[in-house]
């Protein structure tokens, strides 16, 4: 997830805007985010998953988790 992505979903729920540099200094202080978190760099982060998203049925696209949840979110907001 890009910063970008990562600020405005934390919009919705009125966090403070957050990039590479608070976001170590977060990593560095509190064991719960490096359980959550695989990696992060320049250009966002990678959230921690246990083993591969199932293979969606011949047809059907494709989509990640965090984006589905990320446009119910959109969605429930703007209704």
């Amino acid at each position: 997830m890009t910063w970008e992505a990562l600020n405005q979903a934390g919009q919705n729920y009125g966090a403070p805007d957050i990039d590479y540099d608070r976001f170590a200094a977060r990593w560095e202080s509190d064991p719960v985010i490096k359980k959550l978190v695989a990696r992060f760099d320049g250009q966002g982060v990678v959230i921690n998953t246990k083993g591969a998203e199932p293979e969606p049925e011949q047809g059907e696209p494709k989509k990640s988790k965090m984006r589905q949840s990320a446009m119910n979110a959109v969605s429930a907001e703007l209704k």
